[in-house]
C-alpha cells in the first residue's frame, strides 16, 4: 500500500472517536484494512474540526453579533460578548491544530473539505442578520453547541487514544461550551416566544431543512473525505465509488440518525425542544430516538 508520508508522528493515532465517523456504519467498512480505517478516521477528524470552525465563524459569531442589540438583560448581553470572543479563540486554536497536522492543506486557510458556494453563503448571511425574524438559527446553534460538547466528552473519555494536541483543544472547548449552551437557552427564551406563530412554523421548516441538508446527512464534505482517502491510499481495498454510495445511503438509516443526534448526545436540546409544541415535527424527525449504534 503506497501511503502518502504523514506530516507528523500524530498520524499514528486516530483523530476522532469512532462514533463520530459515519463510514463505520456502511457494509464495506469490514472490508477495509486497518491502515485504511485509521487514515479515514484521521481525515474525517480533520473535516470534523473544519466543521466546528465553520459553525463558529459562519453561523455562531454572526448570529451573536446580530442578536446582542436585541437583548434587554445587560448581564446576558455581556455574556454574549464573552461567548463571541471565546468562539473566535476556539476557531483560532482549531485552525492552529489543523495547520500542525496537515500543513500543506491548512497553512493559509482552515477550509479543505468544507466548501459552501457563494449563493449559500449569501443566503445564510442574510438570515443571520435578522435573528428576530429567524430565531431557528439559535435552535441550530444550541443543537450544534451541545453536540460538540458531547464530542469533546468522547475525546476526554479516552485521552490517551488521540494526539495530545487534539485532546488539549477539545478539553478547553468543553470548558467554555458549558456556559454557551445556557446562554443559547436564555436567548431563545427571549426571542422564540415573541415570534408570531406563523413565523415560528416557518422557522421550524427552515431548521428541519438546514439540519437535513448540511448536518445530519453525509454528503458534500463527507464525500470529499473519501476522495482524500483515495488520494492518500490509491490502492484502497474497496472502490471509492462504493464507499461513497454506501455513505450516501446512511441518510435513510435510523441508526445513523441516532448516532448523530441521540438523546445521550443532545439531552438538553431534546428536553428544551420537546417543551415547545412548534418543534414537535423537528423533534420527531431528528431527536426522538435513543442512541443504538
Amino acid at each position: 500500500m503506497n501511503a502518502r508520508p504523514s506530516p507528523s508522528a500524530a498520524w499514528t493515532r486516530p483523530f476522532i472517536p469512532e462514533r463520530l465517523t459515519p463510514l463505520r456504519l456502511v457494509p464495506a467498512w469490514a472490508d477495509l484494512r486497518p491502515a485504511e480505517r485509521l487514515r479515514y478516521n484521521q481525515l474525517h477528524g480533520l473535516y470534523f474540526h473544519e466543521q466546528i470552525i465553520y459553525f463558529e465563524q459562519a453561523i455562531i459569531v454572526p448570529m451573536l453579533r446580530a442578536a446582542r442589540p436585541l437583548v434587554s438583560d445587560p448581564s446576558l448581553r455581556e455574556s454574549l460578548h464573552t461567548f463571541q470572543a471565546e468562539e473566535n479563540t476556539h476557531s483560532a486554536a482549531f485552525h492552529a491544530l489543523l495547520r500542525e497536522l496537515r500543513p500543506e492543506w491548512y497553512t493559509d486557510t482552515w477550509r479543505h473539505f468544507v466548501r459552501v458556494g457563494l449563493v449559500g453563503d449569501a443566503v445564510l448571511a442574510g438570515l443571520l442578520r435578522h435573528p428576530r425574524q429567524f430565531p431557528f438559527l439559535i435552535w441550530l446553534v444550541q443543537l450544534l453547541e451541545e453536540r460538540t460538547m458531547f464530542a469533546s466528552r468522547l475525546y476526554l473519555a479516552e485521552p490517551d487514544a488521540f494526539p495530545a494536541a487534539i485532546v488539549a483543544a477539545q478539553r478547553q472547548h468543553l470548558i467554555d461550551e458549558a456556559d454557551h449552551v445556557q446562554w443559547d437557552i436564555a436567548l431563545l427564551n427571549q426571542l422564540w416566544p415573541a415570534t408570531p406563530a406563523w413565523l415560528r412554523r416557518l422557522n421550524v421548516r427552515l431548521l428541519d431543512w438546514m439540519v437535513g441538508e448540511f448536518i445530519a446527512v453525509p454528503r458534500r464534505a463527507a464525500v470529499r473525505v473519501i476522495d482524500a482517502l483515495a488520494a492518500d491510499l490509491p490502492d484502497l481495498s474497496v472502490p471509492p465509488a462504493t464507499l461513497k454510495a454506501q455513505l450516501r445511503a446512511l441518510a435513510a438509516r435510523e441508526d445513523f440518525r441516532a448516532a448523530v443526534f441521540g438523546r445521550d448526545a443532545v439531552p438538553r436540546t431534546h428536553k428544551h425542544a420537546s417543551s415547545s409544541p412548534d418543534l414537535a415535527p423537528f423533534v420527531a424527525r431528528w431527536l426522538a430516538h435513543e442512541h443504538t449504534a
